[in-house]
């Protein structure tokens, strides 16, 4: 009886053990599908705002930036480039039929300059910006990174002012 015992409770074991290695297959290959569908746009624009935001604090780190936080909330990320410039993101999650405003990048700026002391400002949007926000934008030293910007981001293109005093 004791060898049966024994035996009983190593097949428990053993099915505990491959239930966790199906648990941690299935979760990898859920990780995989986002990391490939992230290289497209569509994939972008189908995610939450918690989600956009994280995959914005991923696009900083895959461009070696570091100490970045995600404060949530309002679509804030913060990061140090690797040359120590403080970096300030805003996330903009909209159809690509919206556009960014000049009153979106006036709040930007003030957020971003003024109260976080930003080396570096990014609007990063899922739409385009109107001329007037891009001319705006561009007068205050704002990084208005646009659909078409994201999209080549997005696809491995670094952004050159994540890596240069310019």
């Amino acid at each position: 009886m004791p060898l049966l015992n024994a035996a009983v409770q190593n097949d428990g074991e053993h099915r505990g053990r491959i239930q966790a290695l199906e648990d941690e297959v299935t979760h990898l290959r859920r990780v995989l599908r986002e990391r490939e569908a992230a290289g497209s746009m569509g994939a972008l624009d189908a995610m939450n705002p918690r989600q956009f935001e994280q995959h914005i604090a991923w696009l900083c780190r895959r461009d070696g930036c570091d100490r970045v936080t995600v404060t949530g909330g309002h679509g804030d990320t913060g990061a140090y480039t690797p040359d120590g410039r403080r970096i300030v993101v805003q996330r903009t999650s909209r159809t690509p039929a919206a556009t960014i405003t000049s009153g979106d990048v006036q709040q930007f700026i003030g957020m971003a300059k003024l109260d976080y002391n930003a080396d570096i400002a990014l609007l990063v949007a899922t739409c385009p910006f109107t001329r007037d926000a891009l001319l705006l934008a561009i007068r205050h030293d704002v990084t208005a990174v646009h659909r078409g910007l994201l999209e080549a981001w997005n696809n491995g293109a670094a952004l050159q002012v994540l890596h240069s005093n310019a």
